[in-house]
């Protein structure tokens, strides 16, 4: 739904409760005195009704109905409030897929009228909207923060309830906040278009616990991260989490490596935990985008300095070198020794770290600051405080530490200058971390897919003889035609039925080749040891041939053996790379590569369609480990990013591919070859 009315439930020009309003302690009741106690300036009109809606309601400029009837009711109120011109609704009742049963049909009908009618209803099961701009509540929240620049939405309400608390106690100032419920209309990417384009929001943070559309969240996320920050935190992402997900909203958790995939691709700063998510949403909000990583550290306890050192050493961020200029002028004006961490000393004045501040802001080799000050018997920390504010920062991002400091008064005034206050070292470093990623993002080019040739005739007669034939689980050589449809090199395989013919086929060949156990009952080689590599000559072949197919006889006595494919090798240093691909059901294919020996650490993960850019970094996150095992020669890393985006596109070409394995791709200074191959078919309705 792009044309979805979503700016009419944060700026509507006029709002209707429906429901029974003037009955006390109902839901109605209270959206219908938030409205009133806030400071909207829209008109707010009451239709008192406790079921089905008034023949006569007439409901002129009413942009948002807040809808506050039985579960039944409401998909026929909804529509009915579409033909009188609402573009919004909002249905905080609980009863539908929350419920289960019944509840499940009655949100089916009501995301079909909204689709119907392009109407965008929030909910069902919300907590509402609050648009700090526009003086709107339409929510059960009581107490809220300032108006400012992070707007947040969740489809939890327990979440946003969390961020609203936070933001009253350390005075963080939100623009909107949005709780989704069920989302059977408004979903998260609708909601991510909508303040991308919204003046008043400078961050975006959202809980995300399962998303509908994926796919469409994913693509919409890399444009708006583009223009503004997008932090996430995550739900989910575990089993035990994913069936928590499933038993509150329905089967909308994806894969752990596809949700890692999706935020890497789409720039979006994604973390597990809510205190770090808090902390990198303050850091956002009010300081500017650092210009670098050299950070310069002011403190008055060596302690605490050396604890916010070690910290940076987890991060991109890196202690600054002051410049001669400034390391002289800091020893004339605080006394301490120029060092970075700058230790002013417990008996530190405030003019001292006023002065330091000062002289750090202005060296260019400085392109953020630390301050991290302790409370030492007789530090006036407020009057520190209030030195250090009056600074012109030149914006350059200063945070600060109090140590030992818990939210309060004292918190709040320090936000109110522009300065984000963090519990610890080691919660700032990881906060600026994250600013210093996003900038980095930023400069990054903007995404280009590419198409490989292909012979699609080809590869569409392969697939169809394969599920006419019912085969759904295919390897080696029968994958092969697939292979060169898409023009993935492979090594000359060919079946013998005896050692004599295996024998000839190998000195056709010429140089070392491999055997392998040719059997339909014998899906993966490796369980059977079902390998013999570099036979030389034919008698090395023929022993190789009755070896093997003695070893797996007297193994698997039940599996009919046609014979063993010889193969050429692939001679030469090469590094073993395997790519492997499985269709995630929210996000679609994602394209993972690693190694082969079990070395996770290569492992990493993209969603399909992989741009140049995604296949490129895929491979220089390999390439460490490929060059520790590829000796001098340099590795045709090139190639092996062709293979990558030639899976991508063979997946997106081909639906009816679950899983696609190669493995091993053998990456030499030639270039990369398929030697051997799997996939998994599942027909599409």
């Amino acid at each position: 739904m792009q044309d979805i009315h979503v700016g009419a439930l944060f700026s509507p020009q006029a709002v209707a409760v429906v429901g029974p309003c003037h009955e006390e302690g109902t839901v109605a009741a209270r959206f219908w005195a938030r409205l009133r106690e806030w400071a909207y300036q829209g008109a707010v009109t009451a239709v008192n009704c406790r079921d089905c809606l008034p023949e006569t309601l007439t409901l002129a400029g009413v942009d948002l109905a807040v809808v506050c009837l039985p579960p039944e009711q409401v998909p026929g109120a909804v529509e009915r409030l579409a033909r009188l011109g609402v573009r919004a609704a909002l249905v905080p009742g609980s009863g539908f897929a929350d419920r289960g049963g019944e509840g499940y049909f009655l949100e089916q009908r009501l995301a079909a009228v909204a689709r119907e009618t392009n109407m965008a209803v929030l909910g069902p099961h919300c907590l509402g909207v609050v648009s700090w701009p526009e003086g709107l509540n339409a929510s059960l929240l009581e107490k809220l923060p300032p108006s400012g620049g992070v707007a947040f939405f969740s489809p939890s309400a327990t979440v946003s309830g969390a961020v609203v608390d936070w933001a009253v106690a350390e005075g963080v100032g939100l623009s909107r906040l949005a709780a989704l419920g069920n989302r059977a209309a408004v979903d998260e990417a609708s909601i991510l278009q909508y303040l991308a384009e919204d003046g008043e929001t400078r961050v975006i943070a959202g809980y995300l616990e399962g998303v509908f559309a994926a796919r469409r969240f994913a693509r919409v996320s890399q444009t708006v991260t583009r223009v503004k920050p997008v932090v996430m935190l995550l739900g989910g992402l575990t089993a035990p989490g994913r069936q928590a997900v499933a038993a509150a909203a329905g089967p909308l958790a994806g894969s752990e490596a596809a949700y890692r995939a999706a935020l890497r691709q789409a720039g979006i700063i994604g973390v597990s935990d809510l205190e770090t998510f808090l902390d990198t949403v303050k850091a956002f909000a009010l300081l500017p985008q650092p210009s670098g990583p050299h950070v310069a550290i002011l403190t008055n306890s060596g302690g605490a300095g050396v604890l916010a050192a070690d910290a940076l050493s987890a991060t991109r961020l890196e202690l600054a070198r002051f410049s001669r200029a400034t390391a002289e002028a800091l020893q004339r004006q605080t006394g301490a020794w120029p060092s970075n961490p700058l230790d002013l000393g417990a008996e530190a004045t405030p003019e001292d770290f006023a002065a330091a501040l000062r002289l750090a802001v202005a060296d260019p080799r400085v392109r953020l600051v630390l301050a991290v000050i302790a409370r030492p018997v007789g530090t006036d920390v407020q009057a520190v405080l209030e030195a250090m504010a009056q600074v012109d920062r030149q914006d350059t991002p200063v945070a600060l530490c109090l140590v030992g400091e818990r939210p309060g008064a004292l918190v709040r005034q320090v936000h109110a200058q522009g300065i984000p206050c963090f519990s610890s070292p080691a919660a700032a470093a990881r906060a600026l971390d994250a600013m210093l990623a996003y900038g980095c993002w930023q400069e990054e080019p903007f995404p280009v897919e590419v198409c490989y040739r292909r012979d699609s005739t080809k590869a569409e007669l392969w697939l169809r003889e394969a599920m006419n034939a019912g085969h759904r689980d295919l390897g080696g050589p029968a994958v092969y035609p697939l292979l060169e449809a898409y023009e993935l090199r492979h090594p000359v395989t060919e079946l013998a039925r005896t050692s004599k013919t295996a024998a000839r086929i190998a000195r056709r060949l010429g140089g070392a080749v491999a055997l392998k156990i040719a059997s339909p009952h014998i899906q993966r080689k490796s369980d059977v040891d079902g390998v013999e590599l570099g036979l030389t000559d034919p008698e090395a072949v023929r022993q190789g041939f009755a070896r093997l197919t003695h070893r797996v006889q007297r193994l698997r006595p039940e599996a009919f053996v046609s014979g063993c494919w010889v193969q050429e090798m692939v001679v030469g240093p090469v590094v073993e790379a395997r790519i492997w691909a499985v269709r995630d059901p929210l996000f679609g294919p994602v394209v993972r590569l690693g190694l082969v020996d079990g070395d996770h650490h290569g492992v990493n993960a993209r969603l399909a369609p992989i741009s140049l850019t995604d296949a490129s970094r895929m491979v220089r996150e390999f390439t460490p480990l490929a060059a520790s095992r590829g000796g001098r020669q340099p590795m045709h890393l090139r190639a092996l990013e062709d293979v990558l985006l030639t899976v991508s596109q063979l997946t997106l070409d081909m639906p009816e591919l679950y899983t696609v394995e190669l493995e091993p791709v053998l990456v030499t200074p030639r270039g990369a070859w398929v030697v051997d191959a799997r996939v998994c078919l599942v027909p599409v309705e």
